[in-house]
């Protein structure tokens, strides 16, 4: 359970984290940056050990030029009909869209060749895919690194390199040549490669990398002219050679939101091996006669900094002359990224555009390092600027969280300006203000935040308290957790006098989570006995309530308990494997298979209304009319995507995108509540609900389910920190220590309350609500989240007041929120058995 610093710090370069990305093409599709690298990876086969090996090609997309999602990837060789097998030759693409549809063109060595190369085009209806891959390269090009230029007038062309530059016309299917290769006449002498043509106010430009000198590295060179096809006219150098002896360089340019930017890729990563690179992005400027100012790359590249994100200020923007050097974290894994060293008294280094925002910031903190302490200061915009905290380091031969107040906050946008008096040398990692929540997913981390340990509780502690809040569940004596016989088990909704598909998929999660396989096998043997439908209509699903002699109270399903067996199972079965005693794989596959086989029956549907690809709230004829926000889990479906094996991949990631979006929808814009219960497109049901259209006891599951969400994957961050801000704000307002567990979702009180188990009926600050606010705070950016917490670490579950105890949902949402806090909910993995 050790504290992880995982996160992705944007707006600086190398823009691509956590893999090796090279000869990036952008294009703009739709209002947003799509940029289409070709993947460097260690080579796997003797051969290329020494050069570059490629398998597949990733897309990364985003709107800010600072944020990059990873849509994964789109083409592989091993799915290429014509693509030698294992011959890694993925080299440079290019995409672009005609007519509503995107042509992805890429080299790879054609089967039957011992040498050479051929160009194939795959065809999507989206820029991210699925791209469908042509039989058959296209005929009559023999070369690397396809370019594709569409003209004004429709007509498309091709560039590509192959002993020289060449270029020819395509055909409107975009797929064939309409003209024969003619080699690029006006070119300096010297080896060239990589082309990429664009337009810009009526002149054509042809831009390579081209190796000026004898032996030497790569520059970035262009020519211009009146035609596409020439004659093209040499102007000169873009970028100079790589200042480390990085061989290669490759690039695209394009303008976005009236700015044009250059992408081109070095080896930062890799500092010893210059086969593995990684795409950069710097602005590129434009002389009146319409010649290429030459671009100086930097560390801190473009975009605008987040100051509630952590910022590596060694991809600085100036540096004073002395006093200040850079440094990898770990030079056996360069991907961890760099530190900064400042020593001596005089020392300076300027971090440009970072946003404040107009909410004062409260706190500063970094990540720090200073075996002889040292004071730091921080100012906007110059050495005589505005202080904006001043703080005493502290003396450690260790990594340290160091904090203090920020003396004056500034709004808006400002350059940072540090300097550092030190005895010796102090190590600054990252820098930020206020609760710096991480951005990147584990999903591509593979790591998990400890928020308890962020806020100074000793792990130790963390650890016997997490303990004792299981023990509580199942253990103790107000535990909701019954063994029946030596083989099965049950989790009780004691209040209702019941066991629901609820509380017992909850206890197959928790189960796996804490690698209790014996829990989790009685109670899925329990489950599967009494409460799954073998037969009949309803086949594959669990009756949602039944006593705890298995009698059943009701037959139909609630979609929520589906939805965690499904993931629970998955989870057991990469856990555990499937030769255990319970093939859990196939039992996730069997409710899967039995939900997508109800399609258009009269007494049952799928767990997901298909016209909508949500999420039903019963699946059945009345409940798959509306949905349940708190039933919306977007992460679950990508766990599906992953290891479900369904068939199913692509279905289940579009659901996942389709719950993130609805999520927009059904949260209101001021108070972050949301309804029980809600029509597809998020608006209230009106007089159609069930209990009304208020925030509820199933509503107080959404802000956990936001935090996994965000734990996990990390897709929708900027709304999510925008929702976990909103709701904390609207329960502080109501007093941290006083909020009730039931509001109209535009914050004003509800008419009618709604009852707790059978017998209680008030409004109360409940441990659930307690629980899932405070997970929330691994999204939040403020430093309310930090009292959230706290307010969590202090409570007990113990009876309310007026005598009401609910060991159940409150004990259930307590030790997940538990879980979330310190690290302990996770995506669990195949295992290495």
């Amino acid at each position: 359970m050790a504290v992880a610093t995982a996160y992705v710090v944007c707006a600086q370069n190398p823009v691509i984290k956590g893999q090796f990305t090279a000869d990036p093409t952008a294009r703009v599709f739709n209002g947003r940056v799509y940029l289409y690298p070709s993947h460097d990876i260690p080579s796997p086969i003797e051969k290329l050990k020494d050069w570059f090996c490629m398998a597949d090609y990733h897309v990364f997309s985003s709107s800010n030029l600072t944020d990059w999602e990873d849509h994964g990837v789109i083409v592989s060789q091993d799915k290429v009909p014509w693509v030698q097998d294992g011959s890694y030759t993925m080299w440079a693409p290019d995409c672009v869209e005609k007519n509503g549809r995107y042509y992805y063109y890429f080299p790879a060595a054609p089967k039957g060749e011992e040498r050479g190369f051929g160009i194939g085009v795959a065809v999507a209806d989206h820029p991210t895919g699925p791209f469908m891959p042509m039989w058959k390269p296209i005929k009559g090009v023999h070369g690397i690194d396809p370019c594709v230029l569409i003209d004004h007038d429709g007509q498309a062309y091709i560039y590509y390199a192959g002993g020289a530059l060449w270029m020819a016309r395509l055909k409107d299917n975009m797929t064939e040549l309409a003209s024969n290769p003619v080699r690029i006449d006006g070119l300096p002498e010297g080896f060239k490669e990589g082309p990429f043509a664009f337009e810009r106010n009526g002149k054509y430009y042809l831009t390579f990398p081209w190796v000026r000198k004898k032996n030497g590295t790569e520059t970035l060179a262009y020519a211009m002219a009146d035609h596409p096809m020439g004659p093209f006219t040499f102007k000169g150098i873009i970028m100079d050679e790589s200042p480390t002896g990085c061989w290669t360089n490759h690039h695209s340019i394009v303008q976005y939101q009236n700015q044009w930017y250059l992408f081109y890729h070095h080896n930062d990563y890799s500092p010893r091996f210059d086969k593995n690179r990684s795409v950069r992005i710097d602005s590129l400027c434009f002389n009146a006669d319409g010649t290429i100012r030459k671009v100086v790359p930097t560390l801190r590249g473009v975009g605008i900094a987040n100051a509630r994100n952590r910022i590596d200020i060694d991809r600085y923007s100036s540096v004073s002359s002395k006093g200040v050097s850079i440094d990898y974290l770990d030079t056996t894994d360069c991907f961890k990224g760099w530190k900064t060293l400042f020593s001596g008294k005089q020392n300076a280094l300027i971090y440009n555009k970072v946003d404040f925002a107009q909410e004062k910031v409260e706190r500063f903190t970094v990540r720090v390092r200073s075996p002889k302490g040292g004071t730091m200061t921080v100012r906007a915009d110059g050495a005589k600027g505005t202080v904006i905290a001043k703080m005493k380091l502290p003396k450690s031969n260790q990594w340290t969280q160091a904090s203090t107040p920020v003396v004056t906050p500034p709004l808006g946008i400002h350059d940072l300006h540090f300097t550092v008096q030190t005895a010796g040398t102090v190590e600054v990692d990252w820098v930020g203000f206020d609760a710096l929540p991480w951005t990147q997913g584990a999903f591509d981390t593979h790591q998990y935040r400890n928020l308890f340990a962020e806020l100074g509780y000793p792990q130790s502690e963390i650890d016997r308290k997490l303990k004792r809040i299981f023990h509580d569940v199942f253990e103790g004596p107000d535990k909701v957790y019954f063994e029946v016989g030596d083989s099965m088990a049950y989790i009780s909704d004691i209040k209702n006098h019941d066991v629901r598909t609820e509380g017992m998929s909850y206890g197959l999660m928790i189960a796996v989570q804490f690698d209790r396989k014996d829990i989790f096998d009685r109670l899925w043997r329990w489950g599967k006995t009494y409460m799954q439908h073998q037969n009949g209509p309803l086949e594959g699903y669990f009756a949602w309530s039944c006593k705890t002699d298995g009698t059943r109270n009701a037959q139909g399903p609630a979609s929520d308990g589906e939805l965690y067996y499904v993931t629970a199972l998955i989870f057991a079965s990469n856990r555990w494997g499937n030769d255990t005693g319970i093939n859990y794989l196939k039992e996730a596959q069997y409710i899967l298979n039995c939900s997508m086989q109800k399609a258009g029956m009269d007494q049952s549907a799928p767990l997901i209304n298909l016209e909508h690809q949500l999420i039903t709230f019963t699946p059945d004829k009345f409940g798959g009319r509306f949905t349940d926000p708190s039933y919306h889990l977007p992460a679950f479906y990508e766990v599906w995507a992953k290891w479900a094996n369904d068939g199913r991949s692509q279905f289940w990631n579009e659901c996942a995108q389709k719950s993130r979006e609805f999520l927009h929808k059904a949260i209101h814009p001021v108070t972050g509540l949301n309804p029980d219960y809600c029509n597809y497109d998020g608006t209230l049901m009106g007089g159609r609900g069930i209990i009304g259209d208020a925030f509820r006891f199933d509503s107080w599951r959404v802000p956990m389910n936001i935090a996994l969400d965000y734990s996990w994957a990390c897709k929708d961050r900027q709304w999510q920190q925008q929702y976990g801000n909103r709701i904390q704000n609207f329960l502080y307002s109501q007093g941290i220590d006083h909020y009730v567990d039931q509001y109209n979702i535009d914050g004003t009180a509800v008419k009618d309350t709604l009852q707790a188990g059978t017998e209680y009926k008030a409004l109360r600050h409940s441990t659930g609500l307690v629980a899932t606010a405070a997970a929330v705070s691994l999204v939040c950016t403020h430093n309310k989240s930090r009292e959230f917490v706290e307010r969590l670490w202090n409570l007990e579950n113990k009876p309310y007041s007026d005598g009401f105890f609910d060991a159940y949902y409150d004990g259930l949402l307590r030790l997940f929120a538990f879980m979330h806090l310190s690290g302990n909910y996770r995506i669990i993995e195949p295992q290495n058995r």
